[in-house]
């Protein structure tokens, strides 16, 4: 046997087929990556929960079923503070939208006034009254896009939601685009009497 050395390599470390029934905390701990120390702080305020298993011996937590409420904990939580901080952002957002609509809603109802009772507006005037409506009414449409994100973030992941929100946005840039260009049109065409 003088030609053979012995091997010393160690065995190649077993593969975890099956999940054990029962676990520690040291072992829940590990695998939901937290300390021993939160886990007992969960399983006190009622988020997990150990059982004494059947053999006897001291309370231990079923794996598969503590590891699952704890992720079902993780959901809650997240659920809830989306919820409040989105909600009430969304409602300020909304509220300040509708008091844009209701100012632009108000400088066309006075404008349509004068012009109903055939009163003649300097052009300066109306030039600056139209602008101001033009520029509410954009302050309004480029919250829709923001709006739209927000409310759908609830049913969406966060990319599709802000590229949705993205798409919105140049949808309405383009659109605006186009409108100041047809006015440029029109005020050429006005000073260029046939």
């Amino acid at each position: 046997m003088a030609g053979k050395a012995k091997s010393t390599a160690a065995p190649p470390s077993a593969v975890l087929t099956q999940v054990p029934e029962w676990a520690s905390t040291t072992a829940i701990a590990q695998l939901i990556g937290r300390s021993t120390r939160r886990v007992q702080q969960l399983t006190q305020d009622g988020v997990l929960s150990t059982e004494v298993p059947p053999g006897g011996g001291a309370r231990r937590y079923r794996t598969a079923q503590t590891i699952q409420d704890y992720m079902a904990w993780q959901e809650q939580k997240i659920r809830d503070e989306l919820s409040g901080s989105t909600l009430e952002e969304l409602t300020i957002k909304k509220l300040q939208a509708e008091v844009e609509l209701k100012e632009s809603q108000g400088a066309l109802h006075k404008l349509k006034t004068a012009i109903a009772e055939g009163k003649y507006l300097p052009a300066g005037q109306v030039q600056g009254d139209l602008s101001d409506f033009l520029r509410r009414l954009k302050q309004f449409a480029d919250r829709i896009p923001s709006r739209a994100a927000g409310t759908m973030s609830g049913y969406l992941d966060g990319d599709l939601a802000r590229a949705m929100k993205k798409d919105l946005q140049q949808e309405l840039d383009g659109l605006f685009e186009a409108f100041v260009a047809a006015a440029r049109i029109q005020d050429r065409e006005d000073a260029d009497p046939p």
